[in-house]
């Protein structure tokens, strides 16, 4: 740090930084600046009082400014760098990392900031290398130590990024959270949920409690399907800070998971989130300056944290492709820290794609305005590394969401949002959602697994018994889905099923003591784990039918299963999550699998096991039903799109508000 100050002045703006009192330090510095407009350092303090409370846009000329004046102070070429970190600008940060660690090679910090700035650009042997360098300097910093467990993490090498986070939590401070906090999500990712929980159960009970740490929790607990704890936990994160939205938006998605919880007790949920989130949006004019031509070329966005190797790609994929060819110009906005293959072939589908976890939501939505995007799409909802509150700041004329979530995002300042008219009828579920709804005739296709097995014959044929089988995460698979499950196998019993995508003892553990519970052979239960794509199709040629998981249904697992010619028996209930079955088994003209009660449901299953030939012959059609049905044509449902994005954007161009559609088939 430049020090040509008088040492009584610097002292005093070190103390006020040292002691967190960033508003002192602020109106310190912003008083020398004037008296003393040529010492960097002023600027330099002026502007990490910014950096510090997380004002990275302010933060920048101030920083900026005090790198011309002293181009050679290495502290102020590293303050600089984490400005352009936090803004999201990985390039431009690391020519100020480059500079400040060349200028002062022997400087720890410069190094962990450079090493995390590469994780955060996606290159994870360089954050290695740079976190070594840091380490060599000082083997016992923790920062550093946490560094390389995230970049050897990110190189799936999990042993040695454990030992890192271990050695780095035993290197800090007793309050430091942050190494045995990586430690659980690295379990997490592991699928190790049960580690996971013990690892952050214990970090929660310290005094250094996080919402992180409870937000971490709640993810580990649902995997393991105690729903109701994930709840707890998210609450008490939202408790902690009340404006964690990630916090929020996990609460409310495990809401739609409880059994127990009412249609109308999930829509307030999700209104008291919008009304938190949203709210910005009402004092914020509306003006655009979008051309309000209203048959133009439109540029459409889409924002997403799921544009990689998940369920929303397999049904983006092909929509992107036509959508383009249908005349519209598409930017996708991804919300990723890790990119993967699919994410590769995504961006050669589309006419931009910016990635954009690193910037705020001021930032974000400036970019998008520059984009001249009409018409926003989010495509994530409620579910992992959304951006929500992005769309309070109304970035594009029109704003919609649609695919990711079974449910309202609750903000007002969402005007649309799709849904497939099997699924919801009109009129059926308006009133628990906040967007106007947009009734397509077709159901979203999704690209299936080029290499996917031949359909197999109906195992029951050979083995003389069905077997019923889940594919859903367990997570989904709740006491009352259990309870179901074992009617229909107590109404049948030489009935099998087979749960597959059991991670680990402790999941598998709670559903056969589940079963036991209800009087249930586990001799007649199989568990399989979470097994690659190839390896989890074949798995279906073991099933003879589906049995859908309840209130949340499941989604591309039930068009995985048709594909492999497995039918889903389903239950259809009040909410979008609950009838997500209905709409799957409808469009392929199934809906005499789609139960009202639960006296059905058992009976459907009793009906259909006393018919082996016809589900025999029924399997072997379905692939064939799914490839030529006209509900899952992509031309038709890019068709209706298409069609609705134009009438979105004459209904914005004409002054008017938005209004529910009904699309023609």
């Amino acid at each position: 740090m430049s020090t040509r100050m008088p040492p009584l002045r610097l002292n005093k703006l070190l103390d006020l930084f040292h002691t967190g009192q960033f508003g002192q330090l602020e109106r310190a510095a912003r008083d020398l600046s004037r008296r003393h407009p040529a010492e960097a350092v002023v600027w330099q303090m002026l502007g990490v009082s910014y950096l510090a409370r997380q004002r990275a846009h302010d933060a920048l000329p101030h920083l900026a400014h005090a790198a011309r004046l002293a181009p050679d102070d290495a502290s102020i070429r590293d303050n600089l760098g984490l400005v352009y970190a936090r803004l999201g600008e990985v390039a431009a940060a690391e020519r100020q990392f480059e500079q400040a660690t060349r200028l002062a090679p022997e400087v720890v910090p410069a190094w962990v900031n450079r090493s995390q700035n590469a994780l955060q650009g996606g290159d994870a042997e360089q954050a290695e290398a740079y976190a070594r360098q840091a380490l060599a300097l000082a083997p016992r910093s923790a920062e550093a130590l946490l560094n390389l467990g995230n970049a050897l993490a990110e190189q799936s090498r999990w042993d040695e990024a454990e030992g890192s986070y271990r050695k780095a939590a035993l290197c800090a401070p007793p309050d430091w959270i942050e190494a045995t906090l990586n430690l659980g999500n690295l379990f997490d990712r592991q699928s190790r949920f049960a580690d996971a929980v013990a690892c952050l159960d214990g970090l929660a009970r310290t005094p250094a409690a996080d919402w992180r740490i409870f937000n971490a929790l709640g993810r580990a607990c649902s995997m393991l399907g105690d729903t109701r704890a994930a709840r707890d936990h998210y609450a008490r994160a939202i408790q902690l800070n009340p404006q964690a939205h990630a916090a929020h938006s996990g609460y409310l998605y495990h809401l739609m998971h409880d059994a127990d919880a009412s249609a109308e007790e999930v829509f307030a949920a999700h209104q008291r989130f919008g009304a938190q989130f949203a709210s910005a949006s009402r004092n914020r004019p509306l003006r655009h300056g979008n051309d309000r031509d209203p048959e133009r070329p439109l540029r459409i966005g889409f924002v997403s944290g799921d544009l990689r190797r998940h369920a929303v790609a397999y049904f983006m994929e092909p929509m992107f492709e036509a959508l383009r060819q249908r005349g519209l110009s598409l930017v996708a906005y991804s919300n990723l820290a890790r990119e993967d293959e699919v994410s590769a072939r995504l961006r050669g589908l589309v006419d931009g794609w910016q990635a954009v976890a690193g910037a705020d939501d001021a930032r974000l939505a400036a970019m998008i305005r520059a984009d001249r995007i009409d018409i926003l799409v989010d495509l994530s909802g409620h579910t992992a590394d959304n951006r929500l509150p992005l769309f309070a700041h109304r970035a594009a004329p029109v704003q919609v969401t649609w695919l990711g979530y079974s449910g309202t995002t609750g903000m007002d300042c969402i005007d649309y949002r799709f849904v497939f008219r099997l699924t919801a009828p009109p009129g059926r579920l308006d009133d628990q959602f906040t967007e106007r709804l947009v009734y397509l005739p077709y159901a979203m296709s999704f690209k299936t697994e080029q290499n996917a097995p031949d359909v197999a014959p109906l195992p029951a044929l050979e083995r003389g018994h069905l077997t019923f089988g889940s594919l859903n995460r367990p997570s989904k698979i709740n006491a009352r889905s259990v309870a179901l499950w074992a009617r229909v196998l107590r109404a049948l019993p030489t009935a099998r099923l087979l749960i597959g995508a059991v991670s680990e003892a402790g999941i598998g553990e709670r559903l056969l003591a589940g079963f036991d519970a209800e009087g249930i052979d586990r001799a007649r239960i199989s568990l399989h784990p979470r097994l690659p794509t190839r390896e989890y199709l074949e798995l279906h040629n073991r099933i003879d039918v589906l049995l859908d998981t309840f209130p949340y249904a499941g989604g591309t697992t039930s068009n995985h299963a048709l594909w492999m010619g497995v039918p889903t028996l389903t239950l259809a209930g009040r909410t979008l999550p609950q009838r997500l079955g209905a709409g799957i088994m409808g469009k392929v003209g199934l809906s005499d699998w789609v139960a009202e009660n639960e006296d059905e449901f058992v009976a459907i299953a009793q009906h259909k096991a006393a018919d082996l030939e016809g589900l025999a012959s029924l399997r072997q059609s379905l692939r064939q039903r799914l490839e030529t049905s006209p509900t899952l044509s992509t031309a038709k449902v890019a068709d209706s799109i298409a069609l609705a994005f134009r009438l979105m954007w004459r209904n914005w161009c004409a002054g008017q508000p938005p209004q529910a559609i009904e699309l023609p088939a």
